[in-house]
């Protein structure tokens, strides 16, 4: 069923790239999973404004919002094919990509969410987007994705408590590898079918950030948030590098200022978002822990023992811890 509808997206997307010969205006496809409502998707939009502004509507980039396309993975493929030129994902699936990427969501990494994004911004942070540009697609810019925490069906207030809860997970080794560490069973599944596996239980929990539990509405299922902040994974604006070939230099460096321009945006409203949502969700029977981590920071540290035998993940450790 999901090639079926894989098949049927790349159909679509075509005939929406297709038109008269003497049309100028070049159509970028752009596909993520968030709700129009989401901060992520606001930013995206501001990107596709100023994108259609800078360049007098040479290009107009179409959004396609609610996983219209597909999943994360499905999109994926379908940038992949390129059947869309821009998708919007999370940091911990491309790690299948670029080893950098592992970097990014690796627990307890990053001081606060301040160092998180002063580091993305910084030259580590190009380093990486431009890490898979060999490979299908290059990063125009980062999106603050908040900090990841488990939510589940009972109480979670340390890892003992986690112990046998299966957690879905995103499919990376690394969420993967630190969910065994702290005593859950990981259980890597698409972002569309946790309300389901939750419903049914398939799963005890999950883990995400705040933002995207509340609008998905995995609340009415798993009604307790424990901030243990384990990972600050951001997501990730990429373009397939044939889409990026084709363009100008100077529509070049108007996509990636335009980006990057959504970044700052996208910033100044995920925290107002948040807060708001915390006391709507309170109202909605919400229960919220907030944990000792020390206890969660020891027990991933084989993880650290193990990824620090390579060199080049080891060099990025060490740079961003020392980031200031």
């Amino acid at each position: 069923m999901k090639r079926i509808i894989g098949f049927l997206a790349l159909i679509f997307v075509f005939l929406m790239g297709c038109g008269r010969s003497e049309e100028t205006t070049k159509k970028i496809k752009l596909a993520h999973a968030l709700t129009e409502s989401h901060p992520v998707h606001l930013a995206m939009t501001k990107f596709a404004e100023e994108v259609n502004k800078k360049t007098d509507g040479k290009i107009e980039v179409l959004i396609f919002p609610n996983g219209q396309l597909g999943g994360e993975r499905e999109i994926t493929e379908l940038m992949q094919a390129g059947a869309i030129d821009v998708i919007k994902t999370n940091a911990g699936p491309l790690e299948s990509f670029a080893k950098e990427y592992s970097v990014l969501p690796l627990p307890y990494l990053f001081k606060d969410m301040e160092h998180n994004l002063r580091v993305l911004k910084s030259p580590i942070g190009e380093e990486i987007l431009a890490a898979t540009e060999d490979r299908g697609f290059i990063g125009l810019t980062f999106y603050n994705s908040g900090t990841r925490n488990f939510y589940t069906k009972k109480s979670l207030r340390n890892t003992d408590d986690l112990k046998g809860m299966k957690i879905r997970v995103q499919t990376s080794k690394t969420m993967v590898r630190m969910t065994n560490l702290l005593g859950g069973s990981p259980t890597p599944l698409s972002f569309g079918e946790i309300y389901t596996a939750l419903q049914q239980g398939v799963v005890d929990g999950a883990e995400n950030n705040l933002i995207s539990y509340a609008e998905s509405k995995h609340y009415e299922a798993a009604p307790y948030f424990t901030f243990d902040e384990h990972s600050i994974s951001p997501d990730v604006l990429i373009m397939n590098t044939k889409t990026w070939n084709k363009l100008s230099s100077d529509e070049k460096a108007i996509i990636k200022t335009a980006a990057l321009n959504s970044f700052d945006y996208q910033n100044e409203i995920w925290s107002e978002t948040e807060d708001k949502l915390m006391e709507t969700l309170k109202d909605k029977g919400v229960e919220f822990f907030q944990v000792d981590k020390t206890e969660f920071v020891e027990k991933v540290q084989p993880l650290y023992d193990e990824v620090t035998k390579d060199p080049l993940i080891k060099d990025y450790i060490e740079r961003i811890r020392n980031f200031e």
